[in-house]
């Protein structure tokens, strides 16, 4: 009998494990090992981490001591500078003089209403620079005039007042400076109005004079910024200054 031919041999399909199978006949897996612990070094062997502020702040101080050294050079610098152009240009204040006070009139009226008093003046300053090497600029000056009364009343009665424009004074000069002063009919006591006419006639009232202007300098051709000046002329004899006598009249300046 003839044999048979043997019958193919079937191959099982292979079974893919499931995710998280353990084959139960392999070893149990060893535990993991933990890293070695560093050991601990005393504290004299740590290294520590750089001082950034330290090295911040001596930077801050650095530079503040820089910008002090700066400034306080520039302000000797300054004050040299100053004190050398004080000793090069001697700079003086200009000198004042009331050179003339003349009354073109003077009125007194008693009517029913009260006094009045009415008085037209004629003054004349004069400004005189003594500075050789500085010129001065004055602005607008205004003159103001009153009568003054006794040395323990205070009675002065105001006689109006006058200005002149500005100029332009130069070095070692001498300018007048001359204002028309009116009043029209000032109230005032009559116990006042009687003693105004009195001194009058008699020679023996007083006046006084105060200037109010600006005064600029100009050096090398250059022109400085102004400050306020007051020149004040207190209690001025008539008689006085009919006989000659010329007074010297005090000045304020950066202060009114």
């Amino acid at each position: 009998m003839a044999e048979r031919p043997p019958k193919p041999v079937q191959h099982r399909p292979v079974l893919q494990k499931p995710p998280g199978y353990r084959d139960p006949n392999a070893p149990p897996p060893r535990p993991p090992t933990s890293a070695p612990r560093r050991q601990t070094l005393p504290p004299a062997f740590r290294q520590h981490p750089p001082h950034r502020k330290q090295s911040r702040r001596c930077t801050c101080r650095f530079c503040c001591c820089l910008v002090f050294l700066t400034v306080l050079s520039l302000l000797s610098l300054i004050a040299v500078a100053g004190a050398l152009s004080y000793l090069w240009f001697q700079p003086r204040l200009p000198s004042f003089h009331l050179q003339s006070l003349r009354p073109l009139r003077l009125n007194v009226s008693s009517r029913a209403d009260g006094t009045f008093v009415s008085s037209a003046t004629v003054i004349r300053v004069q400004a005189y620079n003594p500075n050789s090497k500085i010129g001065f600029l004055y602005g607008r000056s205004t003159a103001s005039v009153s009568a003054n009364g006794d040395d323990d009343d205070d009675d002065d009665v105001e006689m109006g007042t006058g200005t002149v424009e500005g100029f332009e004074q130069g070095r070692k000069n001498a300018t007048v400076m001359k204002f028309s002063v009116k009043v029209r009919e000032v109230a005032v006591d009559d116990d006042v109005g009687v003693r105004i006419r009195r001194r009058f006639k008699s020679g023996e009232i007083r006046y006084s004079v105060e200037v109010r202007t600006r005064v600029g300098l100009r050096v090398n051709g250059r022109r400085t910024g102004d400050v306020p000046v007051r020149v004040i002329c207190e209690r001025v004899s008539l008689r006085r200054m009919n006989k000659g006598e010329i007074p010297k009249c005090k000045i304020n300046t950066l202060k009114w």
